[in-house]
């Protein structure tokens, strides 16, 4: 569990560098299980699910169901047309893709970027912990920091400190 904690403490590092602090609050897609005994984008997604998104990104246009059927039988992935366009259509409707008809077909393609949604899991996951478990939470988490590496307490006090003075409103040093 350290070594989840450790990429979702590191998520969320770079996605507060990303938007000066704040994670920004853009349209949640609606995922309501994080699976701590898988890793990766499977610990918020279904592994079907993952490798569908991670074909999807994967693509320089948007793709059609038999795109992404072929491009996962070539990684030795093999599943039923019908399986994947479900997949896709339950990814459409949990908000992760957004499709356009042309013809007979639907195409796909990513609502949200790798980072926003990991983001977006991050900020789901510490908001659940937060609201039932804030303390025993922050000590985990500050302990788990220490324990992977000690010099990231100091990074987590400077960002302790820059947050507090945002809301403080003084200048930045």
């Amino acid at each position: 569990m350290t070594a989840a904690l450790h990429h979702m403490t590191a998520r969320v590092r770079n996605a507060m560098s990303d938007t000066g602090g704040s994670i920004p609050n853009n349209t949640e897609p609606d995922l309501s299980v994080f699976k701590l005994d898988k890793s990766g984008l499977e610990q918020a997604l279904g592994t079907l699910e993952a490798q569908v998104m991670e074909a999807v990104w994967d693509a320089p246009e948007p793709v059609a169901v038999e795109d992404v059927r072929a491009t996962l039988e070539d990684q030795g992935k093999e599943s039923a047309y019908t399986t994947i366009m479900t997949t896709m259509s339950r990814l459409h409707d949990k908000g992760l893709l957004e499709r356009e008809q042309r013809g007979r077909a639907y195409y796909y393609w990513p609502a949200l970027s790798r980072g926003e949604l990991g983001r977006s899991v991050t900020r789901r996951v510490i908001d659940g912990l937060l609201s039932s478990f804030a303390e025993p939470a922050i000590s985990y988490f500050v302990e788990a920091v220490g324990d992977e590496d000690p010099e990231r307490l100091d990074m987590l006090a400077e960002v302790i400190e820059e947050h507090r003075r945002r809301r403080r409103g003084a200048p930045e040093s």
